[in-house]
């Protein structure tokens, strides 16, 4: 069980997966060089951002943070949650294309670097301007919003939601870590 503001929960959240973003410059890398890159890694990104980014992160923003927004008065349709939602299906999208692609190479379909390198640099692009607008404008504005009380539910229902799912965050964190130190980045 977290304990605190579920908003600072869902930031130190974003460290992670943004060291895992910045990791895949190492793959990237290879593949610019000719080398073959390591496909077990590139499957492991892809497993975080599905597991860890999306189904446990963002389906919390979606699912109780943004509901909660709605009922408060933010508007769920344009800025800022219909289009954060919108990145959320985009960044789905590229990690699905990096998996593709990844999949397509290991059969020997040499004509997927091109396809994991757009993948990979969409994924770059977009993350860290995603998280820059929810740490940055969302996430402040949500805790203004709620009250103690409010922010105390909301902390609830994550923990609820990451034990319906099963989430092992320890797992997760190490991951993250091991990428930030491809890049000789140290622990959060």
């Amino acid at each position: 069980m977290s304990t605190g503001n579920p908003i600072h929960l869902l930031t130190h959240e974003h460290k992670y997966i943004l060291k895992v973003v910045h990791g895949l410059s190492v793959v990237d890398d290879a593949l610019a060089r000719g080398q073959r890159p390591d496909l077990e890694r590139v499957r492991k990104i892809v497993a975080f951002m599905r597991d860890f980014a999306d189904k446990c992160h963002h389906a919390k923003e979606e699912a109780i943070l943004f509901p909660a927004m709605e009922h408060k008065g933010v508007s769920p349709t344009g800025c800022p949650l219909e289009g954060l939602t919108r990145e959320h299906v985009k960044g789905r999208e590229l990690v699905g294309a990096l998996a593709a692609a990844a999949d397509a190479y290991a059969q020997g379909d040499r004509e997927a670097v091109a396809a994991m390198r757009s993948a990979i640099g969409g994924i770059q692009q977009l993350y860290p301007n995603h998280i820059w607008k929810e740490d940055e404008m969302v996430f402040p504005m949500a805790e203004r919003l709620f009250s103690p009380d409010e922010l105390e539910t909301l902390r609830q229902q994550f923990d609820q939601a990451e034990e319906a799912l099963g989430q092992d965050h320890d797992h997760y964190v190490r991951f993250a870590d091991e990428m930030a130190a491809l890049l000789g980045q140290t622990s959060v």
